[in-house]
Protein backbone atom coordinates (compact mmCIF):
# COMPACT_ATOMS: atom_id res chain seq x y z
CA UNK A 1 0.00 0.00 0.00
CA UNK A 2 3.16 2.72 0.87
CA UNK A 3 5.07 1.54 -2.25
CA UNK A 4 1.66 2.87 -4.31
CA UNK A 5 1.23 5.65 -2.73
CA UNK A 6 4.77 6.79 -3.27
CA UNK A 7 4.19 5.59 -6.53
CA UNK A 8 1.34 7.82 -7.52
CA UNK A 9 3.53 10.87 -6.05
CA UNK A 10 6.49 10.24 -8.18
CA UNK A 11 3.46 9.99 -11.13
CA UNK A 12 2.26 13.56 -10.45
CA UNK A 13 5.22 15.02 -10.11
CA UNK A 14 6.34 14.01 -13.27
CA UNK A 15 2.71 14.85 -14.81
CA UNK A 16 2.90 10.89 -15.67
CA UNK A 17 -1.22 10.56 -14.59
CA UNK A 18 -2.14 13.60 -16.42
CA UNK A 19 -0.08 12.89 -19.76
CA UNK A 20 1.49 9.94 -19.85
CA UNK A 21 4.67 10.97 -21.39
CA UNK A 22 6.29 7.71 -20.82
CA UNK A 23 8.77 7.82 -24.21
CA UNK A 24 10.04 11.22 -23.02
CA UNK A 25 13.50 11.88 -21.76
CA UNK A 26 12.18 12.81 -18.71
CA UNK A 27 9.96 9.18 -18.18
CA UNK A 28 13.22 7.37 -19.19
CA UNK A 29 15.87 9.03 -17.09
CA UNK A 30 13.62 8.76 -13.70
CA UNK A 31 13.03 5.28 -14.55
CA UNK A 32 16.79 4.23 -14.25
CA UNK A 33 17.84 6.89 -11.60
CA UNK A 34 14.78 6.80 -9.47
CA UNK A 35 15.57 3.23 -7.09
CA UNK A 36 13.46 2.77 -4.34
CA UNK A 37 15.32 5.13 -1.88
CA UNK A 38 15.28 7.60 -4.28
CA UNK A 39 11.59 7.53 -4.51
CA UNK A 40 10.83 7.22 -1.20
CA UNK A 41 12.88 10.86 -1.15
CA UNK A 42 10.98 12.67 -3.41
CA UNK A 43 7.95 11.46 -2.16
CA UNK A 44 8.80 12.81 1.59
CA UNK A 45 9.97 16.03 -0.04
CA UNK A 46 6.79 16.07 -2.25
CA UNK A 47 4.56 15.94 0.75
CA UNK A 48 6.52 18.78 2.24
CA UNK A 49 5.84 20.93 -0.33
CA UNK A 50 10.13 21.38 -1.38
CA UNK A 51 9.28 19.52 -4.62
CA UNK A 52 5.86 20.07 -6.23
CA UNK A 53 6.59 18.67 -9.80
CA UNK A 54 9.48 17.98 -12.20
CA UNK A 55 9.51 19.47 -15.71
CA UNK A 56 12.68 18.47 -17.45
CA UNK A 57 16.32 17.16 -17.52
CA UNK A 58 18.98 19.69 -17.21
CA UNK A 59 21.86 17.79 -16.90
CA UNK A 60 23.28 14.12 -16.49
CA UNK A 61 26.54 12.57 -15.14
CA UNK A 62 27.93 9.48 -13.92
CA UNK A 63 27.67 10.85 -10.23
CA UNK A 64 24.07 12.47 -10.63
CA UNK A 65 21.23 13.64 -12.79
CA UNK A 66 19.80 17.29 -12.59
CA UNK A 67 15.67 18.23 -12.98
CA UNK A 68 14.30 21.33 -13.82
CA UNK A 69 11.17 21.92 -11.99
CA UNK A 70 8.99 23.83 -9.29
CA UNK A 71 7.86 23.20 -5.55
CA UNK A 72 4.89 23.63 -4.00
CA UNK A 73 4.32 26.75 -4.43
CA UNK A 74 5.22 27.34 -7.91
CA UNK A 75 9.25 28.67 -8.01
CA UNK A 76 11.56 26.99 -9.86
CA UNK A 77 13.89 24.73 -8.87
CA UNK A 78 16.79 22.33 -9.66
CA UNK A 79 16.36 19.09 -7.83
CA UNK A 80 20.27 17.51 -7.73
CA UNK A 81 19.65 13.77 -7.58
CA UNK A 82 22.60 11.47 -7.14
CA UNK A 83 23.01 7.89 -8.16
CA UNK A 84 23.28 5.59 -5.29
CA UNK A 85 25.03 3.33 -6.65
CA UNK A 86 28.01 4.71 -8.91
CA UNK A 87 31.06 3.88 -10.73
CA UNK A 88 32.31 6.92 -8.79
CA UNK A 89 32.60 5.27 -5.48
CA UNK A 90 35.93 5.22 -5.20
CA UNK A 91 36.64 9.06 -5.75
CA UNK A 92 34.02 9.78 -3.65
CA UNK A 93 35.70 7.46 -0.68
CA UNK A 94 38.86 9.44 -1.45
CA UNK A 95 37.75 13.03 -1.18
CA UNK A 96 35.67 12.19 1.83
CA UNK A 97 37.90 10.20 3.52
CA UNK A 98 40.58 13.50 3.13
CA UNK A 99 37.88 15.89 4.55
CA UNK A 100 38.78 16.93 8.18
CA UNK A 101 34.58 18.29 8.37
CA UNK A 102 33.62 14.67 7.51
CA UNK A 103 33.57 11.66 10.72
CA UNK A 104 33.07 7.84 10.11
CA UNK A 105 32.46 6.86 6.86
CA UNK A 106 29.99 4.07 5.79
CA UNK A 107 30.82 1.15 3.58
CA UNK A 108 27.34 1.10 2.50
CA UNK A 109 27.78 2.87 -1.22
CA UNK A 110 24.33 4.12 -0.67
CA UNK A 111 24.55 5.61 2.67
CA UNK A 112 28.53 7.15 1.32
CA UNK A 113 26.13 9.00 -1.17
CA UNK A 114 24.44 10.67 1.40
CA UNK A 115 27.31 11.57 3.20
CA UNK A 116 28.12 13.52 -0.62
CA UNK A 117 24.58 14.80 -0.89
CA UNK A 118 25.38 16.54 2.33
CA UNK A 119 28.68 17.81 1.74
CA UNK A 120 27.27 19.56 -1.51
CA UNK A 121 24.78 21.43 0.49
CA UNK A 122 26.84 22.37 2.91
CA UNK A 123 29.87 23.75 0.67
CA UNK A 124 27.05 25.89 -1.38
CA UNK A 125 26.34 27.27 1.99
CA UNK A 126 29.53 28.05 2.96
CA UNK A 127 30.65 29.58 -0.28
CA UNK A 128 27.20 31.78 -0.13
CA UNK A 129 28.34 33.09 3.20
CA UNK A 130 31.81 34.18 1.46
CA UNK A 131 29.65 36.46 -1.25
CA UNK A 132 30.59 33.42 -4.08
CA UNK A 133 27.93 33.20 -6.49
CA UNK A 134 26.28 29.72 -6.57
CA UNK A 135 22.53 28.12 -6.76
CA UNK A 136 21.21 28.66 -3.26
CA UNK A 137 20.70 25.45 -1.77
CA UNK A 138 17.17 24.62 -0.30
CA UNK A 139 16.87 21.53 1.60
CA UNK A 140 18.56 18.18 1.53
CA UNK A 141 17.44 14.16 2.00
CA UNK A 142 19.49 11.32 1.56
CA UNK A 143 20.40 11.43 -2.24
CA UNK A 144 18.52 14.21 -3.17
CA UNK A 145 19.38 18.01 -3.25
CA UNK A 146 16.87 20.92 -3.86
CA UNK A 147 18.15 24.49 -4.83
CA UNK A 148 17.82 27.48 -6.68
CA UNK A 149 17.08 27.02 -10.59
CA UNK A 150 19.33 29.37 -12.77
CA UNK A 151 18.17 30.57 -15.76
CA UNK A 152 15.07 32.11 -16.69
CA UNK A 153 12.70 30.13 -18.85
CA UNK A 154 15.73 27.85 -19.56
CA UNK A 155 18.48 26.74 -17.83
CA UNK A 156 21.29 28.89 -17.79
CA UNK A 157 24.09 27.42 -20.27
CA UNK A 158 27.56 26.31 -19.44
CA UNK A 159 30.36 28.75 -20.14
CA UNK A 160 31.81 25.99 -22.28
CA UNK A 161 28.58 26.32 -24.18
CA UNK A 162 28.15 29.71 -24.45
CA UNK A 163 31.69 30.60 -25.47
CA UNK A 164 30.61 31.46 -29.10
CA UNK A 165 28.73 34.49 -28.17
CA UNK A 166 31.00 35.77 -26.07
CA UNK A 167 33.34 38.95 -27.03
CA UNK A 168 36.93 39.23 -26.18
CA UNK A 169 35.82 41.94 -23.11
CA UNK A 170 33.31 39.13 -21.67
CA UNK A 171 36.19 36.78 -21.44
CA UNK A 172 38.27 39.24 -19.63
CA UNK A 173 35.71 40.03 -17.16
CA UNK A 174 35.21 36.15 -16.41
CA UNK A 175 38.45 35.78 -15.62
CA UNK A 176 39.14 38.52 -13.46
CA UNK A 177 35.87 37.55 -11.54
CA UNK A 178 36.85 34.00 -11.38
CA UNK A 179 40.13 34.01 -10.54
CA UNK A 180 38.40 36.60 -8.16
CA UNK A 181 36.19 33.73 -6.45
CA UNK A 182 39.34 31.43 -6.40
CA UNK A 183 41.57 34.08 -3.74
CA UNK A 184 38.07 34.85 -2.22
CA UNK A 185 37.52 31.17 -1.09
CA UNK A 186 41.04 30.38 -0.21
CA UNK A 187 41.74 33.64 1.51
CA UNK A 188 38.04 34.19 3.43
CA UNK A 189 36.08 31.18 3.29
CA UNK A 190 39.35 28.40 3.54
CA UNK A 191 38.22 26.30 0.68
CA UNK A 192 38.08 25.10 -2.27
CA UNK A 193 35.80 24.02 -4.79
CA UNK A 194 38.13 21.52 -6.63
CA UNK A 195 36.67 21.14 -10.15
CA UNK A 196 36.31 24.75 -11.31
CA UNK A 197 36.58 24.89 -15.44
CA UNK A 198 34.19 26.04 -17.81
CA UNK A 199 31.81 23.04 -17.41
CA UNK A 200 31.13 23.83 -13.92
CA UNK A 201 30.30 27.83 -14.27
CA UNK A 202 26.50 29.38 -15.64
CA UNK A 203 25.74 31.85 -17.57
CA UNK A 204 23.30 34.05 -16.06
CA UNK A 205 23.62 38.08 -14.85
CA UNK A 206 27.10 36.69 -14.40
CA UNK A 207 28.93 33.90 -13.71
CA UNK A 208 27.76 30.80 -11.37
CA UNK A 209 29.69 28.35 -10.17
CA UNK A 210 27.72 24.94 -9.57
CA UNK A 211 29.14 21.47 -8.49
CA UNK A 212 30.35 21.75 -4.96
CA UNK A 213 30.90 18.37 -4.18
CA UNK A 214 34.34 17.97 -4.50
CA UNK A 215 35.01 21.81 -2.86
CA UNK A 216 37.08 21.41 0.58
CA UNK A 217 38.49 23.24 3.12
CA UNK A 218 41.87 24.59 3.49
CA UNK A 219 42.43 21.53 6.27
CA UNK A 220 42.26 19.19 4.16
CA UNK A 221 45.41 17.62 2.66
CA UNK A 222 44.61 17.65 -0.09
CA UNK A 223 43.66 21.09 -0.41
CA UNK A 224 46.90 22.19 -2.30
CA UNK A 225 46.45 20.30 -5.11
CA UNK A 226 42.84 21.09 -5.40
CA UNK A 227 43.91 24.91 -5.42
CA UNK A 228 46.44 24.59 -8.08
CA UNK A 229 44.18 22.27 -10.61
CA UNK A 230 41.26 25.28 -10.16
CA UNK A 231 44.00 28.32 -11.00
CA UNK A 232 45.46 25.67 -13.88
CA UNK A 233 42.15 25.19 -15.36
CA UNK A 234 41.02 28.87 -14.99
CA UNK A 235 44.22 30.47 -16.83
CA UNK A 236 44.84 27.74 -19.22
CA UNK A 237 41.20 28.46 -20.43
CA UNK A 238 40.90 32.08 -20.46
CA UNK A 239 44.53 32.08 -22.21
CA UNK A 240 43.10 29.84 -25.03
CA UNK A 241 40.56 32.77 -25.51
CA UNK A 242 42.96 35.11 -25.87
CA UNK A 243 42.79 36.31 -21.84
CA UNK A 244 46.00 37.74 -21.34
CA UNK A 245 46.41 35.92 -18.00
CA UNK A 246 48.24 35.38 -14.64
CA UNK A 247 51.37 32.52 -14.86
CA UNK A 248 49.19 29.82 -12.82
CA UNK A 249 52.31 28.19 -10.89
CA UNK A 250 52.75 32.23 -9.92
CA UNK A 251 49.51 32.21 -8.71
CA UNK A 252 49.20 28.99 -6.46
CA UNK A 253 52.61 30.21 -4.95
CA UNK A 254 51.08 33.46 -4.19
CA UNK A 255 47.56 32.00 -2.87
CA UNK A 256 49.40 29.12 -1.21
CA UNK A 257 51.89 31.27 0.41
CA UNK A 258 54.93 28.85 -0.52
Amino acid sequence: MQEDVIEREIEDMLGLREHREKDSELYKIANEVFDRTTRETLAYLHRRGKIGALYGVISTGKEANVFAGVDGGGRRIAVKVYRTYTTEFRRMWEYLASDPRVGYLPKDMRKLVFVWARREFKNLQRAMKYAVPVPEPEVFRNNVLVMEFIGDDSPAPRLKDAERELEERDFEELYSTLMSVIERLWKRGEMVHGDLSEYNVLLHEGPVVIDWSQATVKRNRMSLELLKRDIRNVANYFARKGVRTDDPDEKFRELAGI
